[in-house]
């Protein structure tokens, strides 16, 4: 059976960058209203006769107008009513004080804060199906390389990306000075968080369409390096149409050549529950043609879970953090003539001060600069991909010298490995000794008070239902839980996949789990620990 775009694009390791339109905050928010219900919505705070909204729509319609106008102009009318109504106090918004608010001084209007306050409130369409398929969504934060959005609301960076990605509301900030272009949402139409910057209006569109090629030139910085995957949008939505066909205009033509590789739009299909794909041209109102890969379905988890077979050699996160680091350390060498080297992990990138002193890079080979500066600064999760995927080649005695020296006896980390490797023994009197004596067996790495938080998980006799019931659960810790009680029926082969399984899922919620920590030490003990090798 052939591959499809995204198993393709999966096995090529490059990143995509998701463009998110209303479908997907439809899918997974409650009661989450399309453009025509939003404006109705809005219409009915001061007025509740919607013919008077139908009879708006019915003579722009006669006009020949396609949908977007029309919602444009009605969304024109509404703003202009919604804000006379409020300011001849007909209606109350409830939002700041009650008699001059801060927001009415600074000239926003109305109508926007509205559907500001009003996006800010949706909440989370729970259902066990749903959860399972956002928790997946969410594990893409290691595997997508930016963001790009018209949604006004907060779920991709409260829900799906918190605190990992940098949002930027504005158009003019998507080549600002903070702007990395990795790990980033860019929310073209506004956002909630500013009620002044959401694009609604037939002004507000005009406005945006004058400035749109900063949002092109951004596509085209990301689309150098990574497809583009669409989810979430109608191909009728005009105003993505308009953003596509400038982007096109701006390819050459051995890029327009493979475009259907990498121009991929994931439509929603009721009940499908494979992923069919079509080939298919999209001619727009404009009558130009837009070649493109149409994956359509209804198990929009079967799309996460391929997504998240791409293996970066680091995550985007952690990228955008390296690239800010390092240009504040140009910036400051401008203006100093010393530099000093630190060495830090790459995981705590964003605890450096930069203020203190000046800083140097080192750029090089990984053995040169280990063996120059010492291991002390390999991360734990280095440390469980080598014993996951034997893929560092680590130098046992370093890592046992170097690496453990101060190894905490609470810490929860595989040694075993690397005190097998190494030419000598630990030392009576060393900190690795004394580690390696309370986690020696299954019995001190999941000691009784861990052996309590997983009395209640069921115990299977088939490896293949407990992966399927693995794969039910959401939350990577708990992945792990079932994992830790079922692991010593386990072979060391059936440990490692579904150790790798949850790793893959998600690194650093991975990293963080202390039930699966303690499952890759108990594969490190089974494989590495020599009984006289650690005396």
């Amino acid at each position: 059976m052939s591959e499809n775009v995204l198993e393709r694009l999966a096995s090529g390791k490059r990143l995509p960058i998701l463009f998110v339109g209303s479908g997907i905050s439809k899918r997974y928010l409650y009661r989450y209203p399309n453009w025509e219900e939003l404006l109705e919505l809005s219409f009915k705070k001061y007025n509740s006769d919607l013919y008077q909204l139908q009879k708006y729509r019915e003579s722009f319609s006669r006009s020949g107008l396609s949908a977007f106008e029309i919602n444009t102009k009605v969304a024109t009318i509404i703003e202009n009513d919604f804000n006379a109504a409020f300011f001849d106090r007909k209606i109350k918004l409830n939002i700041g004080s009650n008699k001059n608010p801060n927001w009415v001084r600074k000239g926003i209007s109305p109508f926007k804060m509205y559907l500001a306050s009003y996006f800010k409130k949706m909440n989370l369409y729970h259902r066990k199906d749903l959860d399972i398929e956002l928790a997946k969504f969410k594990s893409l934060k290691s595997k997508v390389s930016a963001v790009i959005t018209t949604n006004y609301d907060l779920f991709l960076e409260k829900e799906v990306f918190p605190n990992d990605y940098s949002v930027f509301v504005n158009q003019s900030d998507l080549f600002g000075a903070d702007s990395y272009n990795i790990a980033e949402i860019y929310k073209i139409h506004g956002s909630a968080t500013d009620a002044d910057s959401i694009v609604i209006t037939e002004q507000d569109y005009e406005k945006f369409n004058a400035s749109r090629k900063l949002i092109i030139a951004k596509m085209l910085t990301l689309f150098a390096e990574s497809p583009i995957i669409f989810m979430g949008y109608s191909f009728t939505d005009e105003n993505i149409q308009n953003i596509i066909v400038d982007f096109l205009g701006c390819l050459s033509a051995k890029q327009l050549k493979d475009i259907r590789e990498h121009f991929i739009f994931i439509s929603y299909e009721k009940g499908q529950q494979n992923l069919n794909e079509i080939q298919r041209t999209i001619t727009t109102s404009s009558g130009v043609d837009i070649p493109i890969t149409e994956i359509c379905t209804d198990n929009y988890g079967l799309v996460f879970d391929i997504l998240n077979k791409i293996t970066p050699g680091i995550s985007p996160v952690k990228i955008r953090e390296t690239k800010r680091v390092i240009k504040t350390i140009v910036d400051t060498s401008i203006t100093s003539t010393d530099a000093e080297s630190v060495i830090v992990g790459i995981d705590d990138l964003n605890q450096i001060d930069l203020t203190t002193k000046p800083l140097a890079v080192a750029i090089g080979y990984k053995e040169n600069i280990l063996n120059k500066f010492g291991y002390g600064l390999i991360d734990d999760e280095i440390i469980i991909e080598d014993i996951l995927y034997d893929n560092k080649h680590l130098n046992p005695d370093s890592m046992c010298v170097d690496r453990f020296k101060s190894l905490s006896k609470t810490r929860l980390l595989p040694v075993f490995k690397y005190v097998k490797g190494a030419t000598k023994s630990p030392a009576d009197d060393s900190k690795l000794k004394t580690y390696i004596d309370l986690h020696n067996s299954y019995d001190k790495i999941v000691a009784k008070n861990t052996t309590k938080t997983i009395k209640n998980v069921p115990v299977f006799d088939d490896f293949t239902e407990l992966i399927a019931s693995m794969d039910n659960m959401a939350d990577i810790n708990k992945k792990a839980g079932l994992l830790l009680k079922n692991i010593q029926s386990l072979s060391t082969f059936q440990i490692r996949e579904a150790c790798k399984n949850i790793f893959s899922l998600d690194r650093d919620a991975a990293v963080k789990s202390t039930h699966f920590k303690r499952c890759v030490m108990y594969l490190d003990l089974i494989e590495n620990y020599s009984k006289e090798k650690s005396q």
